[in-house]
């Protein structure tokens, strides 16, 4: 099969700094998974968020808990085809709050008519992804407004849009990756932010070996 990430830049992937190239190398065929661990240097949740919606999302690992700083961080990536034949890259990642681990999980899907990122275990939100190549050899992904998974199929308008950049590279000097993700509002500003560092290895992995977590509660065929 084909990477998600290779799928989606075609050509461009190659242009990826080749460590980048090894992060985003495997697929549902790979009998891999990739396990990250680091240090997050800041992370954010605007104070103007009502506090109901921080922690319905955040109880469903869409965004973090709170704001912090100097947070251990872990994550896996894991690899597998779900039931609509569509190649998916789960990402799960946890915050070591001082009052407890806390997640941001997501599953990255090359879909029928582009790249879409769905976001929390439900899943709750749905990014369309442009991924690019910086001159740098960086991983630049670009999402357009955010779609709700619950209720009606409504694109949010105006002070309720939220998109997504996420950009990550090597660090040559510490010879690790470095990682930035923000959600903005063009009202609110910064929604919230993750940025930091992390090393990787793969380790092996078969399809029985994948966390349960890795799989939303719901299969979404809806790619817009």
């Amino acid at each position: 099969m084909t990477p998600v990430y290779r799928a989606a830049l075609g050509s461009d992937f190659d242009r990826l700094h080749p460590n980048l190239q090894w992060r985003y190398g495997i697929d549902s065929t790979s009998g891999v998974a990739q396990i990250m661990t680091g240090l997050l240097e800041s992370v954010y949740v605007t104070p103007t968020l009502p506090p109901p919606v921080v922690w319905f999302y955040g109880k469903r690992n869409a965004i973090p808990s709170k704001t912090s700083r100097m947070l251990p961080f872990r994550a896996g990536n894991y690899c597998y085809r779900d039931e609509l034949g569509r190649e998916c890259l789960a990402v799960l990642r946890t915050f070591g709050y001082s009052s407890g681990d806390r997640g941001l999980n997501s599953v990255l899907v090359d879909g029928r008519d582009g790249f879409v990122d769905y976001l929390g275990d439900g899943p709750e939100l749905l990014f369309p992804i442009e991924p690019k190549v910086t001159r740098a050899g960086e991983l630049l992904l670009e999402s357009g407004p955010a779609r709700w998974l619950r209720g009606p199929k409504l694109a949010p308008r105006g002070p309720l849009v939220a998109t997504m950049k996420y950009i990550e590279g090597w660090d040559e000097q510490h010879q690790r990756f470095r990682c930035d993700a923000t959600v903005r509002n063009p009202v609110l500003g910064e929604i919230m932010h993750y940025r930091g560092w992390f090393t990787a290895v793969d380790k092996p992995c078969q399809t029985s070996d994948i966390p349960d977590e890795a799989w939303p509660y719901k299969l979404i065929d809806r790619e817009t």
